[in-house]
């Protein structure tokens, strides 16, 4: 099949105290699209990606797919980092639509589907992550959208949500919704299953206040403290505003010989912390899509989370980990004592959630009537 992604926003950007901003980044390589598009490649399919301009990496990279970057209009109207606005991709689809067979476009709230969903409805998916409004200007824009702009161009095309809430958010716009979901997928060239584990927790996180690392930090402190049987270290991957306070936190606590930050790291180093690792610890106030919930999955490492990401009604379902809004030392030692358990609960699920399953799935769902 000849395939066109549209996914304007490549990244998720920054957030700092000033308001969000997008990083230049070298590669882009990691990003899930890209994966997704190469996947598609690998089973025989061609495919173009559409992407905004401002995430445009600083180094050229020989990718075996066709990404064409569009500027994004009236930026200071349709902020890039949310609503990114191409025109250039009306006279786009309309001249080369008859040269797709199928189109992937990402998120309701956007203008990518809407100028799909309105030229070539039949061809076009819409794969839908999010599963509440966006908050930006008190909801509004996000409201007007989805009560109008969706319920209005939008009823013809076929919807997959990448996770159940997303599914049940969606649904109450009165669009056609695909029952089943489509989750991120997970290189498995990359993350591998590990059966045995060492003495230590892990955080993948951007290290700002949403992201809450301070309070796991707080309770692997008193883990340690409570079951000192056995010294278990943590490491941090990621950087941040909040990570000089982190730092300042540990020394201060005469932690620094059990607690590692190791920065943003390649994928394959991620890994290899990852697979090792007893148990990932979430507990984000916003961070509603984990990658790194699924990555975690494959590698073979339970997930401790609070309720907040999307992932943890099939976590809970399948038992991959524990999720608990204001978990404590007591989950985390429960994880540890019975890791087993879900170690190979996480090696029954992780085919699931392969990157390398993603083709078929979509092609599967796009000759559903």
């Amino acid at each position: 099949m000849r395939i066109l992604l549209l996914n304007s926003i490549l990244y998720t950007p920054r957030t700092t105290a000033k308001g969000r901003f997008i990083p230049q980044v070298a590669s882009i390589e990691d990003c899930m699209i890209i994966k997704l598009g190469i996947e598609f490649v690998n089973q025989g399919h061609e495919v173009t990606l559409v992407a905004a301009e401002d995430y445009k990496p600083t180094n050229q990279q020989d990718f075996p797919i066709e990404i064409v970057y569009f500027r994004s209009m009236l930026p200071k109207l349709f902020l890039p980092t949310v609503l990114p606005f191409h025109p250039q991709l009306i006279h786009f689809i309309k001249k080369h639509k008859e040269q797709f067979d199928m189109i992937i476009s990402s998120e309701i709230f956007s203008f990518n589907s809407l100028f799909a969903a309105c030229l070539v409805p039949d061809k076009t998916l819409i794969w839908q992550e999010s599963g509440n409004h966006n908050r930006k200007f008190f909801k509004l824009p996000s409201l007007i959208w989805y009560h109008f702009v969706a319920r209005t161009f939008m009823r013809k095309v076929r919807v997959i949500p990448r996770s159940l809430i997303a599914g049940k958010f969606t649904k109450q716009f009165g669009l056609n919704v695909f029952s089943n979901f489509i989750d991120h997928g997970v290189d498995g060239k990359v993350f591998h299953f590990q059966k045995e584990k060492k003495a230590s927790f892990i955080v993948i996180a951007h290290l700002d206040r949403d992201k809450d690392v301070i309070s796991i930090i707080i309770s692997y402190k008193k883990f340690i403290e409570r079951y000192s049987d056995r010294q278990y270290s943590l490491y941090i991957i990621g950087e941040g505003e909040e990570s000089e306070n982190l730092k300042d936190y540990v020394q201060s606590n005469q932690l620094s010989n059990q607690i590692f930050f190791l920065g943003r790291i390649p994928q394959r180093e991620l890994s290899k912390y990852l697979s090792e690792s007893v148990c990932l610890l979430c507990n984000s106030k916003k961070e509603l899509n984990m990658l790194s919930i699924g990555e975690a999955i494959v590698a073979g490492t339970p997930v401790l989370t609070n309720t907040v990401p999307y992932s943890h009604e099939w976590i809970t379902q399948n038992k991959l980990g524990i999720v608990k809004d204001n978990w404590t030392e007591e989950d985390m030692h429960e994880i540890v004592m019975n890791n087993q358990y879900y170690v190979d609960n996480c090696s029954r699920y992780s085919s699931q959630l392969l990157l390398s399953e993603l083709p078929n799935k979509f092609i599967k769902q796009f000759n559903m009537k």
